[in-house]
C-alpha cells in the first residue's frame, strides 16, 4: 500500500510552501500502488516484486483546486504520476492564462522531465478538483531498473512515448486541417471494445477538447457532426462510438493498423 506524507514543506515561508502544506494537512490518502504502477508502465510487465519495491518508495501528495503549486523544498527527483483525479496539462498564454495541451487521469504521468533536469515543473498545469499525486523518486527508479530488465524497457517506452507526443502535437498543428486533428485526438483516446467497434468516453468538456486542438468550441461541434455525417462516428451524449476506425485513420493521416 502506498503510505501518505505527513509533512512536504520546509520552514521558508512562501506562499507555494504553505499551499503545499495545507493541501497535505487533511486525513491521510492511502492507495494501492501496485495497480496504479502497472497501469503506468504498460505494455511492459516489470516483475510484482519489482512493482511492490517502487510502491513503497512512492509518496503521495494531495492538491486542491487550482493551478499547481512550485514543488515542495528538499523534494527529491522524482517521476510523477496522477493518482486521483484529473489535472489539466499545457502552458501559459500570452494572456496569462492556461493554454490546454492535454488532461491527465489516474495511471498517467505527470512530469518525468524535472527529475532528469533537478529543476521545478517543465510545464504549467491545474486542478479542476482535488487531485493527488504520487512521486517516485528517481534513486529508486533506477536502481529497480537495474535489477529488472523489465522496467528497464518500461522506462525507455515511457520516456519515448512523451517524445512522441510531443512530436505528434507539433506536426498536427503544422500539417493536420480541424477534422485531421479531431479525428487523430480520438484514436489516441482510451475506450472500451464495443462488438466491432470503440466506445470513447469524452474525459473533459467539449470547450477543453477545443482548447486542446486549438480551435474554437464551435469548430470543434462542427467536426464532430462532419464525422457522423461520413459515418465515422455516432455521438450518444459524451460516449463517442467509432464505427469506422479505418476512415478515421484515413482522416487523421495515419497507417491503419497492420
Amino acid at each position: 500500500m502506498l503510505p501518505a506524507l505527513s509533512s512536504l514543506t520546509s520552514d521558508a515561508p512562501r506562499p507555494e510552501a504553505r499551499r503545499w502544506k495545507a493541501a497535505t494537512g487533511r486525513r491521510p490518502v492511502v492507495l494501492s500502488g501496485v495497480p496504479l504502477l502497472r497501469s503506468a508502465f504498460a505494455p511492459c510487465e516489470p516483475a510484482p516484486a519489482t512493482l511492490e519495491r517502487l510502491a513503497g518508495a512512492m509518496r503521495l501528495h494531495v492538491l486542491p483546486k487550482g493551478a499547481i503549486a512550485a514543488m515542495p523544498d528538499n523534494h527529491p527527483p522524482s517521476w510523477w504520476l496522477v493518482a486521483e483525479g484529473r489535472i489539466v496539462v499545457g502552458r501559459i498564454g500570452a494572456d496569462g492564462g492556461l493554454v490546454e495541451n492535454r488532461v491527465l487521469g489516474p495511471g498517467q504521468w505527470l512530469d518525468l522531465a524535472s527529475a532528469w533536469l533537478e529543476s521545478d515543473w517543465i510545464e504549467s498545469a491545474v486542478c479542476p478538483a482535488r487531485v493527488t499525486l504520487a512521486a517516485l523518486p528517481l534513486e529508486h527508479l533506477l536502481e529497480a531498473a537495474r535489477q529488472d530488465p523489465a522496467l528497464q524497457r518500461a522506462v525507455g517506452l515511457v520516456m519515448a512515448e512523451r517524445i512522441r507526443q510531443l512530436t505528434d502535437g507539433r506536426h498536427e498543428l503544422a500539417t493536420k486541417d480541424v477534422l485531421g486533428r479531431l479525428a487523430a485526438w480520438l484514436l489516441r483516446e482510451p475506450f472500451e471494445p464495443a462488438g466491432k467497434d470503440r466506445s470513447v468516453r469524452l474525459p473533459v468538456q467539449k470547450r477543453s477538447i477545443a482548447r486542446q486542438l486549438v480551435m474554437a468550441q464551435a469548430t470543434l461541434s462542427r467536426c464532430f457532426r462532419r464525422l457522423v455525417e461520413l459515418g465515422c462516428i455516432e455521438m450518444h451524449g459524451y460516449v463517442v462510438l467509432i464505427r469506422d476506425v479505418p476512415a478515421l485513420q484515413a482522416l487523421a493521416g495515419e497507417a491503419p493498423a497492420r
